[in-house]
């Protein structure tokens, strides 16, 4: 059974189930009414009787029928029965059945202190039955309810009526809550089922706009979640072209020297050195390759220690050096007031990687006798690393895209190198939940700037101790021993 069927089953249950509720509540407070006012009935119709008798026995029966006339409009009043049994016959000379006035007199007889039936005899020895009519049936008098203007029907009629609109309404309504519910989660199971299909460019927000409810948010959610996917299969497609156009060229240089090799014997020793060459760079490209995979899989964790910055970052200067020197190149760095106690939690060599890859692009896309600046600060947060070079810099439309995995922009220069390099290290910021910027500065270069978030010094300090705790027991082994 389809989900529309099933709501639209379970709303017509309800409201089939809340009218016979209704209907039966109804009934039973009508019934409780009917009942108490037939009783009301009853007791008036007693009262009226006793009234009547005395008034016989004190006035005759020339006032009574006065009495009874005055009080015609009263219910009661037509129930009272006064028969002679000399005549047989109602003192209004209302008819009534020769049964009637049987049972109503062996009634009497039978309960002589009855206020429904009773015998009389007058002064001249004339015999009267008092009674009030139907006195032995439990008659209960329906209550005129739920009549409609208009309709010439019995108020039972008009009842079904009422309750066969009402269903009709019951069940319109409960199409139109099921369809409510039902047609944005086919719209959704719809969108669903296309970008299974492979169709990533599914959305279906824009069907569900003039809903305001969490079915619409879900259609918001489902085309971030498609567009997010569109995205990924996008860039899987844009790196696997661009691997396999990284490696069709080595390998086709490596075949070719291979050939070389076979065709010119002599000349073997250099060309098995620049084969060597071409596989260190494959070598090289599948291992940036790894990391990056590594890195862009979001579920799997780095692992990471308090990482004190200044001296990191003062032995990664130090290491930058000797390449510098070759090329002429000063390295500048700033720790500006920073204290030498601050400190990252970090993984030191993925940290170490995504710098030293900043510092030694920044040496190769500056001329020599450049001079390269790091800076380093604080704010309340977080740490800040800026690297700056004197190179020619970015044209600002490239910027955005430095950062995507083997895109080359028109700076470089056909300079060698894989193309991941800045891929790798934004990725190495993010996951040590940082940011990584770019932007040129005037009149020339680049300037790659590190937003990273800084350890307090309480959680450095509980790190330090409980790495000192670790070390306690092997200094105790170490002495022992």
């Amino acid at each position: 059974m389809k989900l529309f069927q099933r709501i639209f089953s379970t709303f017509c249950l309800v409201i089939i189930c809340g009218i016979f509720i209704a209907s039966f509540t109804f009934w039973l407070i009508q019934s409780r009414m009917n009942e108490t006012h037939s009783k009301q009935r009853r007791n008036m119709e007693s009262i009226m009787l006793a009234n009547t008798l005395a008034t016989f026995q004190s006035q005759g029966a020339q006032a009574t029928k006065d009495m009874l006339t005055r009080w015609h409009d009263h219910p009661a009043t037509k129930h009272i029965a006064i028969v002679s049994s000399i005549t047989h016959k109602e003192i209004f000379n209302r008819p009534f059945s020769r049964d009637e006035y049987l049972r109503a007199y062996q009634f009497a007889l039978e309960n002589p202190k009855s206020d429904m039936s009773i015998i009389y005899y007058d002064g001249f020895g004339e015999e009267y039955l008092f009674f009030v009519r139907n006195f032995d049936k439990q008659e209960m008098e329906r209550l005129p309810t739920l009549i409609i203007p208009g309709l010439p029907f019995a108020p039972v009629w008009h009842e079904f009526i009422l309750i066969g609109v009402t269903l009709l309404i019951g069940l319109l309504l409960a199409y139109i809550l099921a369809r409510n519910i039902a047609h944005p989660i086919s719209i959704l199971e719809h969108g669903m089922n296309r970008l299974a299909a492979g169709e990533l460019d599914t959305r279906v927000s824009h069907q569900l706009i003039e809903r305001k409810d969490e079915l619409a948010s879900l259609g918001v959610q489902f085309d971030k979640m498609a567009a997010q996917l569109q995205q990924l299969v996008e860039k899987e497609r844009h790196l696997l072209h661009h691997v396999s156009h990284e490696m069709r060229s080595p390998l086709a240089r490596v075949q070719a020297l291979l050939g070389l090799i076979q065709a010119r014997p002599e000349k073997q020793t250099d060309y098995i050195q620049r084969l060597e060459n071409e596989i260190t760079r494959m070598d090289t490209l599948v291992g940036e390759l790894l990391t990056l995979s590594r890195l862009e899989t979001a579920n799997m964790a780095m692992e990471k220690e308090p990482l004190p910055i200044v001296p990191f970052v003062q032995q990664l200067v130090e290491d930058s050096q000797v390449v510098a020197e070759q090329r002429q190149h000063t390295i500048i760095f700033d720790k500006c007031s920073l204290k030498a106690d601050a400190c990252l939690n970090a993984n030191e060599s993925y940290l170490y990687r995504a710098l030293d890859n900043v510092i030694r692009n920044a040496m190769n896309y500056s001329p020599e006798g450049s001079t390269i600046h790091i800076k380093m600060y604080e704010d309340r947060k977080n740490l800040h690393i800026e690297i700056v070079d004197n190179g020619v810099g970015v044209k600002p439309e490239q910027l955005p895209h430095i950062f995507t995995a083997f895109y080359r922009a028109d700076s470089s220069n056909g300079k060698t190198g894989t193309g991941l390099g800045l891929a790798i290290t934004k990725h190495i910021a993010e996951q040590h939940g940082g940011k990584l910027f770019a932007e040129n500065v005037q009149p020339n270069g680049l300037k790659m700037h590190f937003v990273l978030p800084k350890t307090t010094r309480s959680k450095h300090a509980v790190a330090q101790k409980t790495v000192e705790n670790k070390e306690q027991p092997e200094n105790k082994e170490q002495q022992e021993d």
